[in-house]
C-alpha cells in the first residue's frame, strides 16, 4: 500500500502526529510538509492522509490550498483526515467541520481529532498572548490522544488488507 501523508505544522505538534501516523501505517509511506516541501502528484497513491492544526480558528492556508487544487485527484482516492486542536467534544467537531471543505469531509473514509498541545517555549511572543487570551494556561499543555492516530492508521490499512 502506497500512502501519502500531507500536513502542515506551525509549532511541531501536527508534524509529530504525522510522523507517528507514518510509523503506524507502515509500508511505502511518504511524509510531505505542505509548507516546506514540493507538493506531490497524487497519482499512484492508494491512500492520502491530510492533517493540519487550528490557530485562531483556522487551519493553515497551505492545507486548504492543497485540498482545493487537488479536488479531483482526492475524490478519486481513499482519503483520511486528522486535525490537531486543543478543543474536545462538540467544539472540536465544529473545528473539523470548518477546517476542511464539505466535499472532502463527505468523501473521507475517516476523520480524527488527535488532540493538541501548547509548547510555550516554541511560541512566538504574539502567539503566547493569543494563547493566554483563549486558554487559562501559563505553561506547556498536552491534550494529545494517540488512540485517534491508531484509529486512522487502522482505517487506512483496512482498505488494503
Amino acid at each position: 500500500m502506497k500512502t501519502l501523508i500531507c500536513y502542515c505544522s506551525r509549532y511541531g505538534t501536527t508534524a509529530d502526529c504525522a510522523g507517528v501516523l507514518a510509523q503506524k501505517v507502515g509500508g511505502d509511506t511518504t511524509l510531505v510538509d505542505l509548507a516546506r516541501d514540493r507538493w506531490p502528484a497524487l497519482a499512484g497513491s492508494d491512500v492520502v492522509l491530510i492533517g493540519g492544526s487550528i490557530y485562531a480558528g483556522k487551519i493553515q492556508r497551505q492545507v486548504v490550498s492543497f485540498c482545493e487544487r487537488n479536488r479531483q485527484p482526492l475524490l478519486g482516492t481513499r482519503v483520511g483526515i486528522f486535525l490537531c486542536c486543543l478543543f474536545t467534544g462538540e467544539s472540536a467537531e465544529m473545528e473539523m467541520r470548518t477546517a476542511f471543505p464539505d466535499w472532502l469531509l463527505a468523501h473521507a473514509f475517516s476523520s480524527v481529532l488527535p488532540g493538541g498541545q501548547i509548547r510555550f517555549s516554541r511560541l512566538s511572543f504574539l502567539d503566547r498572548l493569543l494563547v493566554r487570551a483563549v486558554h487559562p494556561v501559563r505553561g506547556d499543555l498536552s491534550r494529545l490522544r494517540p488512540e485517534a492516530l491508531d484509529e486512522l492508521a487502522r482505517a487506512a490499512r483496512a482498505g488494503h488488507a
